[in-house]
């Protein structure tokens, strides 16, 4: 363990594989195929309180065809009225509004993979993360773009996705 690590507890989500896929448009909760996949809804803060649990509940789901992955999220927010949305330009930082980010280990070796992320507005923000993020910026916002992947995160990186978002009475949502 590292100096100042906070322990966090790893939770599992299974992927729950579909012959239908849901419809792209940002509506997890009304999709009747996202009503068949379970979701995972423990979650932590990186910030502003590292390892503490989150101060909304989010729900998780993830399926998958022979062809395509797909991931439902569900962000509950006790004040629909405060969710922030600033920018809705691809890979723009979303260090200044509501997002969700979440990492690909896709090498399996808890050091490289590629990080997908959203705002409300349907913000495409993805990049390569190599060597755990060392060197670069971290994750989220403010990074430089790099010309390669050596600084840690390569903003550079753009995958072929799409993502569709959705405020709610509740929240937001958004299907990957």
């Amino acid at each position: 363990a590292t100096a100042g690590a906070i322990d966090v507890p790893e939770a599992r989500l299974d992927a729950v594989r579909i012959s239908t896929p849901p419809v792209i448009d940002g509506d997890v909760q009304g999709d009747p195929v996202w009503a068949s996949v379970p979701a995972v809804s423990e979650f932590w803060q990186v910030q502003p309180d590292e390892g503490r649990p989150a101060s909304e509940r989010t729900d998780l789901r993830v399926a998958f065809t022979d062809t395509t992955l797909y991931v439902g999220v569900v962000l509950h927010d006790r004040d629909p009225k405060s969710i922030v949305v600033s920018d809705s330009r691809r890979d723009t930082p979303l260090d200044e509004t509501d997002s969700f980010q979440m990492i690909f280990d896709t090498y399996r070796d808890r050091l490289n993979g590629f990080v997908f992320g959203t705002n409300p507005a349907g913000l495409e923000y993805d990049g390569q993360v190599t060597n755990e993020g060392q060197g670069g910026g971290g994750l989220g916002g403010g990074q430089s773009q790099q010309a390669g992947a050596g600084a840690g995160f390569n903003l550079n990186w753009d995958g072929a996705w799409e993502v569709r978002t959705a405020i709610t009475d509740i929240g937001w949502t958004a299907e990957f």
